[in-house]
Protein backbone atom coordinates (compact mmCIF):
# COMPACT_ATOMS: atom_id res chain seq x y z
CA UNK A 1 0.00 0.00 0.00
CA UNK A 2 3.04 2.16 0.96
CA UNK A 3 4.18 1.20 -2.82
CA UNK A 4 1.46 2.63 -4.37
CA UNK A 5 1.32 5.83 -2.08
CA UNK A 6 4.39 6.24 -3.03
CA UNK A 7 4.53 5.23 -6.91
CA UNK A 8 1.09 8.28 -7.30
CA UNK A 9 3.30 10.67 -5.89
CA UNK A 10 6.62 10.18 -8.08
CA UNK A 11 3.89 9.97 -11.00
CA UNK A 12 2.90 13.04 -10.01
CA UNK A 13 6.02 14.88 -9.38
CA UNK A 14 7.07 13.46 -13.03
CA UNK A 15 4.11 14.89 -14.41
CA UNK A 16 4.87 18.10 -12.70
CA UNK A 17 8.45 17.75 -14.32
CA UNK A 18 7.18 17.89 -17.46
CA UNK A 19 5.40 21.15 -17.17
CA UNK A 20 7.85 22.52 -15.31
CA UNK A 21 8.16 24.81 -18.63
CA UNK A 22 5.35 25.02 -19.19
CA UNK A 23 3.67 28.71 -19.34
CA UNK A 24 -0.15 29.90 -18.82
CA UNK A 25 -2.19 32.78 -20.39
CA UNK A 26 -0.99 35.90 -18.66
CA UNK A 27 1.95 34.32 -16.90
CA UNK A 28 5.39 35.09 -16.91
CA UNK A 29 8.09 32.09 -18.33
CA UNK A 30 9.43 30.38 -15.61
CA UNK A 31 13.39 31.41 -14.26
CA UNK A 32 15.75 29.13 -14.68
CA UNK A 33 17.33 27.95 -11.63
CA UNK A 34 20.95 26.80 -11.68
CA UNK A 35 21.94 23.45 -10.89
CA UNK A 36 23.64 24.67 -8.03
CA UNK A 37 21.61 27.09 -7.01
CA UNK A 38 18.57 24.82 -5.40
CA UNK A 39 16.45 26.24 -2.41
CA UNK A 40 16.50 24.43 0.30
CA UNK A 41 13.10 24.67 2.44
CA UNK A 42 13.39 25.67 6.16
CA UNK A 43 11.03 23.54 8.76
CA UNK A 44 8.58 25.90 9.01
CA UNK A 45 5.31 24.76 11.19
CA UNK A 46 3.25 23.91 8.16
CA UNK A 47 6.38 21.76 6.64
CA UNK A 48 5.42 18.04 6.38
CA UNK A 49 3.32 15.21 5.35
CA UNK A 50 -0.49 15.78 6.08
CA UNK A 51 -3.17 13.02 5.48
CA UNK A 52 -6.80 13.01 6.33
CA UNK A 53 -8.16 9.43 6.40
CA UNK A 54 -11.60 10.05 8.28
CA UNK A 55 -14.23 7.52 6.32
CA UNK A 56 -11.89 5.91 3.81
CA UNK A 57 -11.54 1.89 2.94
CA UNK A 58 -7.89 2.32 2.60
CA UNK A 59 -4.95 4.55 3.41
CA UNK A 60 -4.38 5.12 -0.27
CA UNK A 61 -7.82 6.99 0.02
CA UNK A 62 -6.64 9.65 2.46
CA UNK A 63 -6.71 13.17 1.34
CA UNK A 64 -3.21 14.28 1.78
CA UNK A 65 -0.64 17.75 1.74
CA UNK A 66 2.79 17.35 1.46
CA UNK A 67 4.31 21.11 1.96
CA UNK A 68 7.59 22.17 2.66
CA UNK A 69 7.96 25.98 3.52
CA UNK A 70 10.78 28.42 3.77
CA UNK A 71 10.26 31.42 5.48
CA UNK A 72 6.01 32.59 4.90
CA UNK A 73 6.35 30.72 1.32
CA UNK A 74 4.49 27.02 1.42
CA UNK A 75 4.76 25.07 -1.97
CA UNK A 76 3.54 21.37 -1.94
CA UNK A 77 1.24 19.11 -3.74
CA UNK A 78 -2.29 17.89 -2.69
CA UNK A 79 -4.27 14.65 -3.45
CA UNK A 80 -7.73 13.32 -2.25
CA UNK A 81 -10.08 10.30 -3.87
CA UNK A 82 -13.73 10.87 -4.28
CA UNK A 83 -16.01 8.89 -6.58
CA UNK A 84 -13.90 6.00 -7.29
CA UNK A 85 -11.14 8.68 -8.71
CA UNK A 86 -8.20 9.94 -7.68
CA UNK A 87 -7.51 14.04 -7.68
CA UNK A 88 -3.58 15.11 -7.22
CA UNK A 89 -2.25 18.47 -7.72
CA UNK A 90 -0.24 21.57 -6.27
CA UNK A 91 -0.79 24.44 -3.96
CA UNK A 92 1.08 27.57 -3.12
CA UNK A 93 0.11 29.25 0.01
CA UNK A 94 1.59 32.24 2.13
CA UNK A 95 1.75 31.83 6.04
CA UNK A 96 0.45 35.23 7.79
CA UNK A 97 1.25 33.94 11.46
CA UNK A 98 2.66 30.19 12.61
CA UNK A 99 -0.36 28.94 12.62
CA UNK A 100 -2.74 31.23 9.65
CA UNK A 101 -2.13 30.87 5.86
CA UNK A 102 -3.84 31.42 2.83
CA UNK A 103 -3.79 29.39 -0.75
CA UNK A 104 -3.31 31.62 -3.62
CA UNK A 105 -2.80 29.15 -6.17
CA UNK A 106 -3.36 25.95 -7.19
CA UNK A 107 -3.95 23.40 -10.10
CA UNK A 108 -4.19 19.81 -10.81
CA UNK A 109 -6.77 17.55 -12.24
CA UNK A 110 -9.75 19.10 -12.42
CA UNK A 111 -12.53 18.14 -9.57
CA UNK A 112 -13.46 20.18 -5.98
CA UNK A 113 -9.61 21.81 -5.88
CA UNK A 114 -9.35 23.48 -8.93
CA UNK A 115 -10.64 23.50 -12.98
CA UNK A 116 -7.39 24.56 -13.58
CA UNK A 117 -4.57 21.61 -15.06
CA UNK A 118 -1.29 22.48 -14.15
CA UNK A 119 -0.30 22.04 -17.84
CA UNK A 120 -2.17 25.21 -18.08
CA UNK A 121 -0.95 27.30 -15.63
CA UNK A 122 -2.22 28.37 -11.80
CA UNK A 123 -5.47 28.90 -10.58
CA UNK A 124 -5.60 31.54 -8.13
CA UNK A 125 -7.64 31.32 -4.98
CA UNK A 126 -8.14 32.57 -1.08
CA UNK A 127 -8.56 30.01 0.88
CA UNK A 128 -7.15 29.19 4.11
CA UNK A 129 -4.63 26.88 5.32
CA UNK A 130 -5.01 26.37 9.57
CA UNK A 131 -3.01 24.93 11.98
CA UNK A 132 -5.34 23.70 15.40
CA UNK A 133 -4.16 21.16 18.13
CA UNK A 134 -1.47 20.04 15.95
CA UNK A 135 -3.64 19.41 12.96
CA UNK A 136 -3.73 21.30 9.41
CA UNK A 137 -7.40 21.96 8.08
CA UNK A 138 -8.38 23.80 4.88
CA UNK A 139 -11.38 25.09 5.78
CA UNK A 140 -13.07 27.15 8.29
CA UNK A 141 -16.11 26.50 10.00
CA UNK A 142 -19.43 28.81 9.77
CA UNK A 143 -19.10 30.63 13.02
CA UNK A 144 -15.10 31.06 11.94
CA UNK A 145 -13.48 27.89 14.46
CA UNK A 146 -10.79 26.05 12.90
CA UNK A 147 -12.18 22.85 11.47
CA UNK A 148 -8.54 20.66 11.19
CA UNK A 149 -8.63 17.18 9.56
CA UNK A 150 -5.57 16.66 8.66
CA UNK A 151 -2.80 14.80 11.67
CA UNK A 152 1.12 15.19 10.67
CA UNK A 153 2.34 11.86 9.54
CA UNK A 154 6.16 10.68 8.34
CA UNK A 155 7.26 11.77 5.04
CA UNK A 156 9.73 8.80 3.57
CA UNK A 157 12.88 10.44 2.94
CA UNK A 158 12.93 9.38 -0.64
CA UNK A 159 9.24 11.22 -1.07
CA UNK A 160 11.13 13.93 0.59
CA UNK A 161 13.86 14.51 -1.58
CA UNK A 162 11.93 13.83 -5.05
CA UNK A 163 9.65 16.77 -4.05
CA UNK A 164 12.67 18.97 -3.31
CA UNK A 165 14.00 18.00 -6.53
CA UNK A 166 11.48 19.18 -8.73
CA UNK A 167 12.36 22.54 -10.47
CA UNK A 168 8.88 23.83 -10.36
CA UNK A 169 8.99 23.77 -6.80
CA UNK A 170 12.25 25.07 -6.26
CA UNK A 171 11.15 28.14 -8.35
CA UNK A 172 7.61 28.27 -6.11
CA UNK A 173 9.88 28.40 -3.12
CA UNK A 174 11.88 31.59 -4.83
CA UNK A 175 9.21 33.74 -6.30
CA UNK A 176 5.64 33.80 -6.92
CA UNK A 177 4.06 32.28 -9.87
Amino acid sequence: MRALGLMVLLGLAACAEQSAGHVGVGEAPPRAVPQDASVEPTDGPFAGTWEACEGTASPEECSRYVLLQRGDRICGTWSYFASGQAYEGRVIARATSSTEARRTHVCGRPGSETDTECDDGWQRIDKPLRLCDGNLGDLTGADGACFADYRAVPTPEEERDALHARLWLQDCLSRDP
